[in-house]
């Protein structure tokens, strides 16, 4: 044979079959099965390496037995409406018992069919979506379990590494062993994301798409809701409802196929159209009563516990009225813009700074309202500003202004304690007051004018500025701040004699507070805006309970009320009947110097409500820009239209009241020659005793008027035996 001859095959085969009859020495062998053990071996420390690694930031088996997705809070009115949420998600979280059993079945046959038989991974699953993957050519069908699923949105990223499915199926495991079946589907049914308006669970999808809660969906909706779970934003009801559909369609045949619906069923919910109506976007009410409500949970339970913890938070507030008082509100200040001709309104402002993402502060006209059960001290209603976007600063909390003419009664309170009477004399005449600077005080009215001798009820009632001084003068000043203190005012007074006409400054929520002491008998309470605050599942963390102290007689109490009345019926709030409010109640203005603050506060048996109007920077309003104009306009048009079909409620005369005839020039007991006589109330033992002394009855007067006048006087003092309303 040639070198270059190659071996024919017969020579070949003859070769190979000489090699494998060739025995194979004992130590090839070995060295064989050693090398395919050290690799098994290495491969499977690889492998181990490789689960340590991906599973060193999982979450412990401690930490998996306390899983708690984030859960909104929510702050409910006083009558149960929602009024706002808290959250980092849009999750409400509900019990599987009230979730509907088909939507429960939609969701189970469409996403995981066999959830009650696999331990966490759907081994059977995975091959079955393999092979349709590879069949088709593209990922058509995913294999993840609900649990999962689960998984995945509570401790892992989003994205589709091999890494990551790894650490999933690891942590579905580890679920299983932590939890039973139906506890991982309640997490899962509350933790699924629903995309549109950040909604994550089954209450949230529902209200978000539906404008109902879970429980109250019927199947044609529910369906729709198991399909979005898909592709949350590819099959959104709300902007594809043609594909949302055809996702329903989908679910219902997945639910024939396994025996949860009939074929007949599908059809007819499948036939059934959605009128799409998503809860509408709450109109924002209360915002700056809202802001109040966060802070104090921020302050007291923490960021985290606010937004992720769930709490239930029960407040005080009327939907009613504070939508009543915010219409009131924002109209009457329109109106005061457009006849005002200020330099800067909210419409010219709100067209400046529309795209500014920081606007300047606000430089149009202002101001505050809140409303409080004057019994219970819980606000009802506040508003404090007209736009939050544009300043979070609340003129009813935060904001101390000078309260003005609105301080008087704490004045007339102090000096009724100490003797003095609705029918006593005060001089309206020019007073001049040392200070104890160089210039003398030379207090004046706001009309200019004097009036000579005035009642003390006709003083307070016109809100007259010199008999004021003049009192303060003769009671001193320790008394009147003592008694503003003592029912509710909390800022630092000036010990000055002008404080008889409101120097110094303080809040609204003071001096409403204050007022609330003359609604309820003389009793004062404290503000209270939340009732009570749970956590989700309904085990109480905090409870409010009415605070109340008597800080003035009765009696006198009743003598302040009634004066304050008659200021509400004749005096400086007498406009109060041209806006439609007829009721028993009491109030008083409030005008500073140079008319920068503008207040009335009024109140019933039941509710005290108080106004401000002015601008944040302390300049003028206008000529004549009283708090009769520029606040009690809101207060009587809230006050009606919240009031209009609710029964009447009386103050009630206290027993120690008696009732007298007086003449109305000197204050003491009237006569026949007594030319003004009015009847007038005192605290039983205070009542004057004099007749008067100004009108004595002559030689010439007629026989018949002074029989007539004393049958008037013992009618008078009669009617002490029963509780009548007072003057009006």
């Amino acid at each position: 044979m040639h070198e270059n001859q190659q071996p024919t095959r017969s020579n070949s085969t003859g070769l190979v079959k000489r090699l494998l009859s060739r025995r194979i020495p004992p130590r090839v062998v070995r060295g064989f099965f050693l090398a395919l053990v050290i690799a098994i071996g290495l491969a499977a420390g690889a492998g181990w390496v490789a689960l340590r690694a991906l599973s060193r930031d999982l979450p412990s088996p401690a930490r998996l037995q306390t899983i708690r997705p984030p859960s909104k809070t929510l702050i409910f009115a006083a009558n149960g409406d929602t009024l706002h949420e808290f959250y980092t998600q849009n999750r409400v979280i509900v019990p599987l018992e009230q979730i509907p059993e088909g939507l429960i079945r939609a969701v189970i046959d469409t996403e995981d069919r066999r959830f009650y038989q696999h331990y966490g991974v759907d081994l059977g699953g995975i091959l079955r979506a393999v092979f349709v993957n590879v069949k088709q050519g593209r990922t058509a069908q995913g294999a993840s379990t609900l649990t999962q699923q689960l998984a995945r949105s509570l401790f892992l990223t989003p994205d589709k590494s091999w890494a990551r499915k790894i650490r999933e199926v690891l942590l579905a495991l580890q679920i299983e062993r932590t939890y039973t079946k139906d506890e991982i589907l309640e997490m899962y049914l509350n933790t699924i994301y629903f995309g549109h308006g950040g909604a994550y669970g089954v209450e949230s999808g529902a209200r978000t798409f539906f404008g109902r809660g879970v429980a109250e969906l019927k199947p044609e909706e529910y369906t729709m809701l198991a399909g979005i779970l898909a592709n949350p934003g590819y099959y959104s009801p709300i902007h594809h409802l043609d594909r949302a559909y055809q996702r329903r369609a989908v679910v219902l045949r997945s639910m024939v196929h396994e025996g949860d619906l009939t074929a007949a069923e599908a059809d007819s919910i499948g036939h059934i159209e959605i009128r799409i109506t998503p809860e509408a976007e709450r109109q924002r009410i209360a915002p700056y009563f809202m802001e109040t409500v966060r802070q104090y949970l921020e302050k007291n339970y923490g960021v985290e516990q606010l937004y992720e913890e769930g709490l239930r938070v029960y407040t005080t507030l009327d939907p009613r009225l504070q939508r009543i008082a915010e219409a009131n509100f924002e109209a009457h200040l329109l109106k005061r813009e457009e006849q005002g001709n200020y330099e800067m309104t909210r419409a010219r402002y709100d067209s400046l700074y529309a795209d500014s993402e920081e606007k300047p502060r606000t430089t149009y006209l202002q101001g505050a309202l809140l409303a409080m059960d004057a019994r219970t001290g819980e606000i009802r209603a506040m508003i404090g500003g007209r736009d939050f976007d544009a300043s979070h600063w609340n003129r009813a909390t935060q904001a101390k202004r000078q309260p003005g003419s609105i301080f008087k009664p704490f004045l007339y309170t102090a000096a009724i304690e100490r003797g003095w009477t609705p029918a006593d004399i005060l001089l309206d005449s020019p007073v001049e007051v040392d200070t104890g600077s160089d210039e003398l005080w030379r207090p004046v009215n706001f009309d200019e004018t004097f009036r000579g001798s005035v009642t003390v009820r006709f003083a307070l009632a016109n809100s007259i500025n010199i008999p004021a001084v003049r009192l303060i003068l003769k009671i001193g000043t320790e008394p009147v701040l003592e008694v503003a203190h003592r029912m509710g005012i909390t800022s630092k007074l000036p010990d000055v004699y002008s404080i008889a006409l409101g120097a110094g400054e303080a809040s609204l929520i003071e001096l409403v507070t204050a007022y609330s002491t003359f609604a309820d008998r003389g009793i004062r309470t404290r503000p209270i805006f939340i009732e009570r605050i749970t956590n989700n599942r309904g085990e109480i963390l905090e409870e409010s309970h009415p605070y109340q102290e008597e800080v003035l007689d009765e009696r006198i109490n009743y003598l302040m009320v009634d004066m304050m009345r008659t200021a509400l019926k004749e005096g400086t709030g007498r406009s109060a009947k041209a806006y439609g409010w007829d009721r028993d109640s009491a109030g008083k203005t409030g005008t500073t110097d140079r008319n920068t603050d503008a207040w009335f506060i009024g109140y019933t048996p039941d509710m005290v409500c108080g106004v401000w109007v002015g601008f944040d920077d302390k300049i003028s309003m206008g000529r004549r820009k009283t708090g009769a104009v520029m606040a009690l306009p809101i207060w009587a048009r809230t006050m009606t239209e919240y009031w209009a079909d609710a029964p009447e409620s009386h103050f009630v005369r206290p027993e120690g009241i008696v009732q007298r005839l007086v003449c109305a020039q000197s204050g003491q007991l009237a006569t026949a020659a007594c030319p003004q006589v009015h009847e007038e109330i005192f605290v039983e033992g205070m009542a004057p005793t004099r007749r008067c002394e100004l009108h004595q009855p002559g030689a010439d007067t007629v026989h018949d008027r002074t029989n007539d006048f004393e049958a008037l006087d013992r009618q008078s003092q009669h009617s002490d035996e029963f509780g009548g309303g007072g003057l009006h």
